[in-house]
C-alpha cells in the first residue's frame, strides 16, 4: 500500500475537538497532492490525492480509523482548527451561524486559512436525509505568479497584454480555473491601476491591492447572487471584473457586454470544450442570443479549457489546456454561430496556432516523458482521437 509517512509518527487524537483538526493539519503537512478532503458523517475521512480518492487513513499512517459524527464536524467549524476555540459554546454556533444557513439554502460556502502554504474551502452540506457532509477544497494560501503557471507561452504573452475584452476559463471541478483567474488579477493588479471587482461562491484566494483597489464580494454574505453582485459592480466603475460562474442571463450579457465597453472580464465556469463553454454562455440569454453571439465574436479574447493530470508517482497534478483564440477564422465562426463547423476545425487541425492550442501536445509529451499514464491523458483531453493518433502504441 502506498501511503505517506514521516519518521517518528504517533497515532493522532480521535476526539471530538481535536480528531478532524489533528488529522487534517497532519494531511496539509506531508502530503502536497491532496486537492480534496471528504467527510460525512457516520463514515471515516477520505481524501481526493494524485492517488486517487481513499481513506485518509490509508494515506496516513498517523491518521486513525474512525467513524466520524456530527459532533466532530461542528465541533471543527466551530474553532478547533488550530486547537484554539474561537467560539466557546459550540451549540450557540451551529445554532446560530450554521444550521439558519442549512435551513436555507442546504449547502454553506465558507474559506478559512489553513496551515503554512494552504487555505482552506469549505462547502457544510446536508445529505442522505439530513447528515452533514463537508468537503475542504485545498488550495494555495498564495497566487502563483502568471509568469510561473506552466500554461502555453502564447496564453501567457496574450493574458499579460489583455487590459480589455473577455476570457473565459473552463473545465472540470479542481483543474486550477480559480487559481489561473487569480494569477490574471494580481499580475493587473500589479502592473496596472484600476478598480477590480470579484464576485465569488466563495472568495477563495484574497487580492492584497497594489496598483489596484480591490473588491471582493461573496455571494451569501456580501451579495445574494451573481446577478445582483455583477448589476451592483457595474456601478462601482470596474476596470476588471470575476464572476466564479455563470448561472443566468443577467451575468452572461454582463460579461459578453462588458469586454466590448473597455473592461477586462473574467469567467470561470464548467465546460467540457472550448466551444462547449461559448455555446453554454450564450444559451443563457435566451432570445437576445443572435445579438449577442455577435458582440461576442468583438469582445472575446479566448477561451482557456484547463485539466489537472495525476503524475503516475502519484506525488503531484500536471497542468494541460486547450486554448481556443478569437483570431482569423474562429471569429468568423463565432460571427456565423457555426459551432459544428468550428469543433471540426478543431479536431481536424485546421486552425493555425494564433487560433488553437491543444492539450493533447502537452499530453502527449507528458505520456511519452514517463510523467502521466496514457489513461489518464485519456480521460482528461476533450479530443480522444486527436490524442490518440499523438500516441500511436495505443
Amino acid at each position: 500500500m502506498n501511503t505517506f509517512t514521516h519518521p517518528d509518527v504517533m497515532t493522532l487524537s480521535t476526539d471530538v475537538r481535536q480528531g478532524i483538526a489533528s488529522s487534517v493539519r497532519h494531511a496539509l503537512l506531508f502530503a502536497h497532492s491532496i486537492t480534496d478532503i471528504m467527510i460525512h458523517e457516520g463514515r471515516p475521512m477520505m481524501a481526493k490525492s494524485a492517488k486517487g480518492t481513499r481513506p485518509l487513513h490509508e494515506l496516513f499512517t498517523a491518521v486513525p480509523d474512525f467513524v466520524v459524527t456530527r459532533e466532530h464536524i461542528v465541533c471543527y467549524l466551530a474553532g478547533y482548527v488550530e486547537g484554539e476555540v474561537r467560539h466557546d459554546n459550540v451549540q450557540r454556533y451551529w445554532d446560530t451561524k450554521l444550521k439558519p444557513i442549512l435551513e436555507q439554502r442546504r449547502t454553506a460556502n465558507f474559506r478559512l486559512d489553513g496551515l503554512g502554504q494552504h487555505s482552506l474551502r469549505y462547502t457544510l452540506f446536508l445529505h442522505a436525509g439530513g447528515q452533514l457532509g463537508l468537503d475542504m477544497r485545498i488550495t494555495p494560501a498564495a497566487i502563483t505568479p502568471l509568469n510561473q503557471l506552466l500554461l502555453p507561452v502564447q496564453l501567457r504573452a496574450t493574458l499579460t497584454e489583455a487590459t480589455s475584452g473577455f476570457i473565459a476559463i473552463t473545465g472540470p471541478t479542481g483543474a486550477g480555473k480559480t487559481a489561473t483567474a487569480m494569477s490574471i488579477l494580481d499580475h493587473h493588479n500589479r502592473t496596472h491601476s484600476g478598480h477590480i471587482v470579484t464576485i465569488e461562491d466563495p472568495v477563495e484566494l484574497k487580492l492584497t491591492p497594489h496598483k489596484c483597489m480591490v473588491t471582493q464580494r461573496e455571494v451569501g454574505y456580501d451579495v445574494t447572487s451573481f446577478a445582483e453582485g455583477m448589476r451592483d459592480s457595474l456601478r462601482m466603475s470596474p476596470d476588471v471584473m470575476l464572476t466564479s460562474e455563470i448561472r443566468d442571463s443577467e451575468t452572461a450579457e454582463v460579461v459578453i457586454q462588458g469586454g466590448e465597453s473597455g473592461s477586462l472580464m473574467l469567467a470561470t465556469m464548467h465546460g467540457r470544450t472550448t466551444t462547449g463553454t461559448l455555446r453554454k454562455i450564450l444559451s443563457y440569454t435566451g432570445s437576445n442570443a443572435v445579438v449577442l453571439r455577435s458582440v461576442l465574436a468583438g469582445s472575446l479574447i479566448g477561451v482557456v479549457r484547463q485539466a489537472l493530470v495525476p503524475s503516475i508517482k502519484g506525488d503531484r497534478y500536471l497542468l494541460a489546456a486547450d486554448v481556443l483564440f478569437n483570431t482569423g477564422k474562429v471569429t468568423q465562426f463565432i460571427e456565423s454561430g457555426d459551432w459544428i463547423g468550428l469543433e471540426a476545425a478543431i479536431r481536424e487541425d485546421k486552425l493555425g496556432a494564433s487560433e488553437f492550442i491543444s492539450m493533447n501536445v502537452r499530453l502527449a509529451d507528458l505520456v511519452k516523458q514517463g510523467e502521466v499514464d496514457a489513461a489518464e491523458a485519456m480521460r482528461e483531453t476533450s479530443d480522444m482521437p486527436g490524442l490518440k493518433r499523438r500516441l500511436p502504441h495505443r
